[in-house]
Order: structure tokens, then sequence, then C-alpha cells
């Protein structure tokens, strides 16, 4: 039988539509590419401030520890509360995401984030410095699994590298284009007025999010059965079963922008008041909604590697930023926290440059490869481009610590780290890809589980990052870290070569969990 996600992708020099997209002019399958882009736009636009308010506090610790009388090691802790933070809303909240709707987790989360940053920008003790990093990390952890689930909702197979490259690219320049705005605010108007400013930023957003964002989980009014879970029929490889497979399928040969499918005219539009209702409930167990998402980590090895992959690059992202922070504000750069802000600029340019790799390009190679395969889309296929950024990835990250621990002129770590942003963006692109690709009705388990073992991977770097420098030096650390970076990167080879042989032994087990 065809294994989970090995789709007909190409027919007859046109491109088949997967999900297959109901007759529904509700389907947000079926929403226009305005409708689309401003969904996922303001989505896109509130993942800026997230990743920006997550990332700006190592810049400004030269500023708020003094005047919160924090220690080093405090201010470290306050990181890994943060990311205990991401953990924890992860796994208690996405699961009310999936059976409720995506709208009113994305309200609620928006509103936390805005109060927690008037919060911060008063806040006069360390213990207040915690509570309000807690409060950021379970609301922005919504955000990661939850926009996952939204590309899922709104765009075909062959559209989601090019969403989540937009989506990757948003956050790397919410982790460096906002920083460097921050430090420069920072340096003029103090540290307080870089969240009072945060503030007011998710407060407009709340209010787009109150009256213009419309749900995206789609339940049709039919088979009563929600598109989130879409079910996959599987076929032998039969010419019977190709020909009914053949039939059911709707296809399209115009450019990717335009795609369109038949709609039912005797479906009424949803009212504008139905668009924005609070709440989509579906009746599936909300306590398997809870602990689905460890069983999916275990026991599906794809997901485990989006995870890997992912996880080791948020790792190596916190350990240059914290680096960046910590080392670069003493001799010989002494930099101050507009100095320090502007030193994402490389990462930046890289991740879109890596983005626009895997995305864009992805999304064309994979149409290329199925056609070599006689139309027939293997997940793996996303992989085949990765070679290039996971040895790049590598050599940036040891560019980065060498040229830092020797002092060498700003602009040899700035390299460092635009190389290292470009595999960041690649590879993390490629990978987290993949896995919606291959288990559709899995996705939101699957990137919980992702994204807790990237967070709780994370909780530890702070704790032990100022003595593993004292002990190690820079150079030796990064040189360390490199390596290890090489090795989890080349782990996508294991994935071409066996990839489809794991998929069709977990097949069973992903029917069973639909």
């Amino acid at each position: 039988m065809t294994p989970p996600g090995t789709i007909l992708l190409v027919r007859e020099g046109g491109v088949v539509l997967h999900p297959p997209p109901s007759p529904d002019p509700n389907d947000p399958l079926n929403w226009s590419l305005l409708r689309k882009c401003y969904n996922f736009a303001l989505i896109l636009a509130t993942v800026l401030p997230i990743f920006g308010i997550l990332q700006i506090q190592t810049i400004l610790w030269q500023l708020l520890g003094p005047e919160l009388h924090a220690s080093p090691q405090q201010l470290n802790n306050s990181l890994s509360i943060l990311f205990v933070g991401l953990a924890l809303g992860c796994v208690f909240i996405i699961p009310l995401t999936r059976k409720f709707g995506r709208r009113s987790t994305y309200v609620i989360s928006v509103f936390a984030l805005a109060a927690a940053s008037f919060w911060t920008a008063r806040m006069k003790t360390v213990t207040e410095l915690y509570l309000t990093n807690l409060i950021q990390g379970l609301a922005g952890a919504t955000n990661e699994t939850s926009v996952m689930m939204t590309i899922g909702d709104i765009f075909f197979v062959h559209q989601r590298g090019r969403a989540n490259a937009w989506y990757l690219s948003t956050i790397i320049m919410g982790t460096y284009l906002i920083p460097i705005a921050g430090g420069v605010q920072a340096t003029r108007q103090g540290w307080r007025a870089v969240y009072y400013g945060f503030g007011i930023a998710f407060s407009i957003l709340w209010l787009l999010f109150v009256f213009t964002y419309e749900e995206t989980k789609y339940i049709p009014t039919i088979t009563g059965q929600a598109s989130m879970d879409p079910v996959i029929r599987w076929t032998s490889n039969t010419t019977d079963d190709e020909e009914k497979k053949d039939a059911a399928i709707t296809t399209t040969t115009e450019p990717l922008e335009r795609v369109h499918t038949q709609i039912d005219p005797s479906i009424p539009m949803n009212t504008w008041r139905q668009r924005l209702r609070w709440t989509t409930k579906t009746p599936e167990s909300l306590w398997k909604l809870f602990y689905m998402p460890l069983l999916v980590l275990v026991k599906y090895p794809h997901v485990m590697y989006g995870a890997l992959q992912f996880a080791a690059g948020i790792a190596w992202l916190t350990i240059t930023g914290t680096v960046l922070s910590i080392a670069f504000s003493k001799p010989p750069y002494n930099f101050n926290p507009a100095s320090l802000g502007y030193m994402g600029i490389g990462a930046l340019i890289g991740n879109v440059i890596g983005a626009i790799y895997a995305g864009w390009l992805g999304d064309i190679a994979i149409v290329w490869f199925a056609k070599r395969k006689g139309g027939w889309y293997e997940p793996e296929m996303r992989l085949y481009l990765l070679v290039f950024p996971v040895v790049v990835h590598a050599g940036g990250i040891i560019l980065f610590g060498v040229s830092a621990h020797r002092g060498m002129h700003w602009i040899y770590p700035e390299i460092g780290l635009c190389l290292f942003g470009f595999g960041l963006g690649s590879i993390s692109d490629a990978a987290l890809t993949m896995v919606i690709d291959t288990y559709p009705a899995l996705v939101g388990e699957a990137f919980v589980g992702i994204s807790f073992v990237r967070n709780a991977l994370s909780i530890a770097i702070p704790f032990t990052l100022t003595s593993w420098m004292k002990g190690m030096n820079l150079q030796n650390m990064f040189i360390l870290v490199g390596f290890v970076s090489l090795a989890t990167g080349s782990l996508f080879i294991v994935f071409v070569i066996f990839g489809k042989r794991i998929r069709i032994r977990t097949a069973h087990l992903y029917l069973k969990a639909q």
C-alpha cells in the first residue's frame, strides 16, 4: 500500500492539489489568494514581535541588570524560565487549540503578551522578571505550533515550503531585526521604552485579531469531520485503484498562486459573525490530545528527526545570541546594546537566503523530482537540497566562535552568523515541511512534541553556558558545537535512504491514530 506522505503530485503536466479541497466555499483551502494572504500576514505580523520579545532581553541585560540588581546568573535563570514557559505552553495550550479552534488561542495569547509587555516595562524586582518571562514563554509557545496548524489548514502541499519559508524568515527577523531597533531605542530612551513599544504593538495586533481574524479550522457541513484531520485512504498500486484515485483528485495546470477548485454554489458563504466565531469544537478526546504528542514523537522517526533539527538549530541560536551579549559587550569589542543589535543583520540575511533556498526553490524542486518519478511525491524529496546547507551551517558556527575568541574584526563573526543563518533557515524549513507532508493528520500533535523538545533543550543552555565558556573557551566550545551540528544535520542522509521504508512500517500506526 502507499505509505503516509506519498502522493500523486504531478499528472499530465499539472500539479495535483493535496489535500483535495471540498466544494464548500467556506473551506480555507478554497479561500481567495487575498483572503489567505491577509490571514497568514496577520499571523506573521504577530510572530515578528513575539520572537523579538523572546530574544531581546539578552541585549538589554547591560542596562536592565544593574537597575534590577540582578546578577549574571539570575539573568541566565530568567532566560531558562522563559524556555520553561515555552515548553509548558505547547503541552498545555495547544491541545485546546486542536479541539476548540485557532482563533481563540491567537486572541488570548496576544492579549497575554500585551499585558506581560506593559508589566515588564514597569517591573522593579528580579521576581517580577521571572514571572513576566514565564508569561511571555507560555503565551509565545502557542504561536509556534498554531502557525504550523494554520499552514496545514490553508495551503496545499506544493505551497507549504514557501509558507514555512515566510514563517521561519519572520522568526529570524524577529530574533535579529527587532533587537537592532530595540538596542538603538534602549540606548537612547532606556530599556523600559522597548517594552512599552512591545505592549503597544501587541495591543494593536490584538484588536486586529478580535475584529478581523477568521477561524481556519474547518468542519465540512456534510460529514461533520474536521479538515484539520484529513482522512487518508490507502490504495494499492494496481491500475484499477489508480484510476479510481485519479478520478477523485483535483488538478490544475495554472500557476501555483492561482489555484482554483470547483465550488458548489448551493452552499452559502458564512456570515462575518460565523467567520469570527470564538470556538470551533470537534468531538475528539481532550485527554487524548494531551498525551498524543509524546506518542507521536516516540513512534514516528520523521517527527523525531524534525524535532532534533529544529531543537539543535534553536539551541545554537540561543548560544550565539547569549555569547553576543556577554562576550561582545566586553573588550576588545565593547559593544553597546545598539551595536549588539546590529550584529544580527548577518544572520538575518543568511536566513532569508536559506528560506528562499529550501522554501521557494524547494517547492519547485519537489515538483521536478516528482515528475522524474512518474508524478509521485515522497516527503524526503525536500531533504535532497540539504547537503550544502548542513556543511555551511557547521562552518558558520565555527567561524563565529573562533573569530570572536581571537578578537578578530567584527566582520568575521558577522560572516559566521550569516553562514549559520543560511543553514538554520534551510534545514529547519525542509525538516518541518517534511513533517507536515508526511503525517498531515497529526500536525498538531507532532509540533507540540517538536516545540517541547526544542524548548526543553534550550532550558539547560543558560544554566550551563557561563561555566561551559570558562571551561573550554569560546574557540573550543564553538568548534565542538560546529561538529555536533554537522553530525545532527547529516541525519538527513538516513531519511533520504530509509525514509520511505520507515513510513511503510509506521503506516498502520498512522491509520489507527486518525
